[in-house]
């Protein structure tokens, strides 16, 4: 699978994805996504201000993308830190009036025309605590899940970027570390 800003006429497009202000996530999404099958299988991500919105927000883009692109799948990531279980029944209730929310992390929602997966990225905070875990179960060492901690082991190893680090670490490591993200492409992957 692959993460692209524009589609060609030969991928066949399993979501858009939201997120909000994550050029860390588009990345780790891309490294993660090209570790599985499907490589005519697409997930749009654009970099416009349209695909990013923080927190619950992210949700308010959806009929807007739908309008303008006819996409009705979408894949949104949001950390914790901006999300809670409430806030997102309540927000669903306004946007969609009529909708089923079901499965936990990554959540599914669906209304009459959409079907969103929400990925809750990290336990406290935000997708560096997966990137400190993914770390920690491949190279057993902790380290504080912070950008700059991250860098730090990074050049320190030799790995000098994420793609280093998502290329060479063990499937099952990923899958234990980022595990309702690599559930979510899964499911995607699954239902098409």
């Amino acid at each position: 699978m692959k993460v692209v800003e524009s589609p060609s006429h030969n991928d066949k497009v399993l979501a858009f994805v939201i997120t909000g202000d994550g050029e860390t996530e588009r990345k780790v999404l891309k490294f993660i996504a090209n570790r599985y099958n499907g490589k005519d299988k697409a997930l749009v991500f654009q970099k416009s201000s349209l695909a990013k919105k923080t927190g619950l927000s992210a949700l308010n883009a959806i009929d807007e993308v739908y309008r303008l692109s006819g996409y009705a799948t979408f894949l949104i990531l949001l950390d914790k830190e901006h999300f809670t279980r409430e806030n997102l029944e309540y927000k669903l209730a306004r946007l969609f009036g009529k909708y089923e929310l079901s499965r936990t992390n990554p959540y599914i929602i669906t209304s009459d025309v959409f079907r969103v997966y929400l990925v809750v990225l990290g336990h406290k905070k935000a997708i560096e605590e997966h990137i400190a875990k993914l770390i920690e179960l491949e190279f057993k060492e902790s380290i504080p899940p912070e950008k700059s901690a991250i860098k730090t082991f990074l050049r320190t190893n030799g790995l000098k970027k994420y793609k280093k680090l998502f290329e060479t670490v063990k499937l099952e490591n990923l899958e234990k570390a980022f595990k309702p993200l690599v559930e979510a492409i899964k499911l995607l992957e699954e239902e098409t």
